[in-house]
């Protein structure tokens, strides 16, 4: 018959193989959960797919913004300013050299119809609240009324610069 030593000494045994066994299957799942990861990881190609989607996207809304008179210094969404999202100070600089506001040249539409660019306007001190109930916009910087882009240029005739 087993002696309480022999017995003792069986269950250890037992307590050391279960510890390292225990150790081992840890250490194999962390490899598998390392594998699974790198599997869930976008290729190279739809890497460089959706930087090239972020890219576009952004260069069609900085045109947009352009062609509005807008700046991205101004630009908010769900009341994030763009310029505060930008957390680098090198991605900031790139937009602070830009004049805010002045992208757009001053270029008055050729016809009217519908301004294809900021259109300035020849407003009246008396006839600001009728221009700007109209559509248009006041900047203060340059002191002067303008038409944005994609407005009929119709009921602002009045108020149109004469060009020599």
């Amino acid at each position: 018959m087993a002696t309480l030593q022999d017995v003792q000494a069986k269950l250890a045994a037992i307590e050391q193989k279960k510890a390292q066994t225990l150790k081992d299957l840890q250490a194999k799942r962390a490899k598998l959960k390392a594998v699974i990861a790198q599997l869930q990881r976008p290729t190279k190609s739809q890497r460089r797919m959706d930087a090239r989607r972020k890219i576009l996207l952004g260069a069609f809304i900085l045109e947009q913004l352009e062609r509005t008179g807008s700046s991205p210094q101004n630009l908010t969404f769900e009341g994030q300013r763009f310029l505060d999202w930008l957390v680098r100070p090198t991605d900031r600089a790139v937009f602070d050299a830009l004049p805010a506001g002045d992208s757009v040249p001053d270029v008055p539409s050729p016809a009217p119809g519908v301004a294809t660019a900021v259109t300035v306007l020849n407003v009246p001190f008396a006839a600001k609240d009728q221009a700007k109930a109209l559509g248009a916009q006041w900047q203060p910087d340059k002191k002067r009324w303008v038409v944005p882009a994609g407005l009929d240029l119709a009921p602002f005739q009045p108020w149109l610069e004469q060009t020599a």
